[in-house]
């Protein structure tokens, strides 16, 4: 079940990193109008956010789960099955990304996430952005 929800979380990331790069690169070649612009702006957003939270909950079964593992695997431990139970019955698809950081269990894993997450956002909002109302570099414009 563990590599299972690995396999989701390195899934997530990958299909979030071809959504960006589609984001950043949109209207190139091209003059981008800037309400066509906002409205793919606002819907990568959109995306961002819910795909954060689902990320974050990928994250905390993982981290559920390892920790059910380990004390499954000390024969004396009688938590094994109260733990399990806690991973098991979270087993919900996502929620608010901000909700992730009150947890005492995987916060450092959560906030580093995050940050890469609003980097990555940033820098692919910021390349859409200025390209709104330009042409294409090399149509009469530098790049920056």
């Amino acid at each position: 079940m563990i590599i299972g929800k690995q396999t989701q979380f390195y899934t997530l990331w990958g299909v979030y990193t071809a959504v960006q790069f589609a984001a950043g690169s949109f209207g190139s070649g091209h003059k981008v109008v800037p309400g066509a612009a906002l409205a793919v702006l606002l819907g990568v957003w959109a995306f961002n956010l819910g795909h954060l939270g689902f990320l974050l909950q990928c994250l905390k079964q993982i981290n559920e789960l390892r920790a059910a593992l380990c004390h499954g695997l000390d024969q004396n431990d009688q938590q094994y099955g109260s733990k399990l139970k806690v991973a098991l019955n979270d087993l919900q698809q996502g929620d608010f990304f901000w909700r992730f950081y009150r947890l005492r269990d995987g916060r450092g894993g959560y906030v580093m996430n995050s940050a890469v997450h609003f980097f990555i956002d940033a820098c692919a909002s910021l390349a859409l952005i200025r390209r709104m109302g330009n042409p294409a570099p090399g149509v009469g414009t530098d790049f920056f």
